[in-house]
């Protein structure tokens, strides 16, 4: 009677085994779905390594876990799938990520046209960004030097970006790496009379990548941008006004019109 008083009361927390494993599965999940859960949280971990912040870390992880609940509901049924699926497309169209959307100065750049640019007017100091489309890091950063742009720009001192895996033979001659790879995207550097003044992120002395964290207070110091901004203000080249009329000169003029009138 004990023995089968025992059997009754584990029968409601039954466990599946891997034939090949002495792993134990609950009864919720079948040994496919776990698969599917293992593979989920490799990919969360590939796609997070470059992610600059914690909020773009859960944005890639519920993405990829409402994909998998999506395929799950789905497996119920195609009904289930739908009524999982509509609720996250309203979601995404009427309730999109923040994202800055102001005024931006930006010059972008295409092919070897940026090398002749900073060679054309050397008193012209550049502040060039290289991306790539496909970089995490470089999605964070685009907004954070945009605003920069707009709050910076002179007409001495001029903002651009150059997309380095569509040219990476211009990124390659300032010495980036464009590759899958890279640790280096994004990249900026200043330039100052046609020179590199400085960059970020920077290179050690065995020319390896030292990691940066694209902050917009970091990213102003570390690059030098308030030195810059100050020293290009100085000699910036001052607007011309419209020359206002002399009052003297406009009433002669009134005089010479209406004698002719006369």
């Amino acid at each position: 009677m004990q023995c089968q008083d025992k059997d009754t009361r584990l029968s409601g927390h039954t466990h599946l085994y891997d034939k090949s494993s002495s792993i134990r599965f609950p009864n919720m999940y079948t040994y496919k779905e776990w698969e599917w859960l293992t593979f989920l949280a490799c990919i969360i971990v590939i796609k997070n390594r470059r992610q600059t912040n914690f909020l773009s870390y859960i944005s890639t992880a519920c993405m990829f876990g409402k994909a998998l609940n999506f395929l799950l509901f789905l497996k119920q049924g195609p009904i289930y799938g739908l009524c999982f699926a509509i609720p996250c497309l309203l979601h995404l169209i009427f309730c999109p990520e923040p994202a800055y959307a102001g005024p931006e100065n930006l010059t972008y750049f295409r092919g070897s046209h940026l090398p002749d640019e900073i060679e054309r007017d050397k008193r012209i100091s550049w502040v060039i960004a290289f991306y790539a489309a496909w970089s995490p890091a470089c999605i964070s950063f685009a907004p954070i030097f945009a605003e920069v742009s707009s709050e910076y720009s002179l007409p001495n001192l001029k903002f651009g970006k150059l997309d380095g895996s569509r040219y990476p033979d211009i990124a390659k001659k300032y010495n980036i790496d464009t590759s899958t790879w890279s640790k280096q995207l994004p990249a900026v550097i200043l330039f100052q009379e046609g020179k590199e003044k400085s960059r970020l992120p920077i290179l050690d002395a065995k020319n390896k990548v030292v990691k940066y964290n694209f902050q917009k207070e970091n990213f102003i110091r570390d690059i030098g941008l308030n030195d810059a901004f100050h020293q290009c203000k100085k000699t910036c080249p001052k607007e011309k006004k419209p020359k206002e009329n002399d009052p003297k000169n406009s009433t002669a003029d009134k005089d010479l019109d209406s004698k002719k009138k006369d």
